[in-house]
């Protein structure tokens, strides 16, 4: 069933369904009613699901963690190395390592206190 408007002030007719194939519809604006036959607006059709995929070629969750570094969270090996870079220029840059597995960010340089 399509989409009905008003004839007389061209608005959207709001359907309620009365039996199986009757249906009325009824504007908020003006109250016109019309009574038809028809299909329901939704259908029974369902969804379908999305196939699983496998693994794929990639087995680790990080393919950039390359570094060799040893997290102190869960003790993978590989961490990726992030350069933030500066946000002054009279600042170092600031070197981020992430951990290849769990994702624990940890920053490498200079501390200050």
């Amino acid at each position: 069933m399509k989409p009905k408007f008003c004839p007389k002030c061209n608005r959207i007719l709001i359907p309620k369904r009365i039996n199986e194939n009757l249906f009325a519809v009824r504007c908020v604006k003006c109250d016109y009613v019309d009574i038809f036959e028809g299909k329901p607006f939704i259908g029974k059709d369902k969804i379908p699901q999305e196939e699983e995929r496998g693994e794929g070629v990639v087995k680790e969750k990080n393919v950039f963690a390359t570094y060799k570094n040893v997290c102190p969270k869960c003790g993978y090996n590989k961490a990726q190395v992030i350069d933030v870079g500066v946000f002054y220029s009279d600042e170092d840059n600031l070197i981020m390592l992430r951990c290849g597995k769990c994702g624990y960010s940890e920053r490498v340089g200079r501390k200050t206190s």
